[in-house]
């Protein structure tokens, strides 16, 4: 190996370093400010499944699969509705602190969750329990 050859890969070896330090500085710093998009119902579409999004409704209708601790509740704004998906976990947090998932109904509630597909139906499983807010 020749001279040139190994300043040329120490240059990139320090440059591939100091770049990756300044990437994890990045995401530190600014990782929590990224907000998800927020969407109107018609505009989530089948090519953005496992995307998250932000989503503002009011609550129309509720169901319990009770063995489950799983709640549904359909969201509708002036473009369309969907059903956003509460597990046991979420539903459970959600429950400490004092917000009861029946009492959602006709509230106007604001939603971020991520976009799945569950028998042909787009839906938006909740992330956690700070992930719902009401608006109204």
């Amino acid at each position: 190996m020749s001279r040139g050859e190994t300043v040329n890969e120490r240059t990139f070896f320090k440059i591939a370093l100091v770049t990756s330090i300044l990437g994890i500085i990045y995401m530190t710093i600014f990782g929590g400010h990224i907000t998800p998009k927020k969407l109107q119902i018609i505009e989530i579409k089948q090519g953005m499944l496992d995307q998250e999004v932000s989503i503002e409704g009011v609550v129309t209708d509720f169901k319990e699969i009770p063995n489950k601790h799983t709640y549904f509740l359909e969201i509708m704004d002036n473009t369309g509705k969907i059903n956003v998906v509460i597990f046991a976990n979420v539903a459970s947090d959600l429950e400490k602190n004092n917000l009861k998932i029946q009492s959602l109904i006709k509230r106007r509630v604001r939603v971020l969750g991520t976009i799945t597909e569950y028998n042909g139906c787009l839906e938006l499983i909740l992330k956690d329990s700070k992930s719902l807010k009401i608006v109204a």
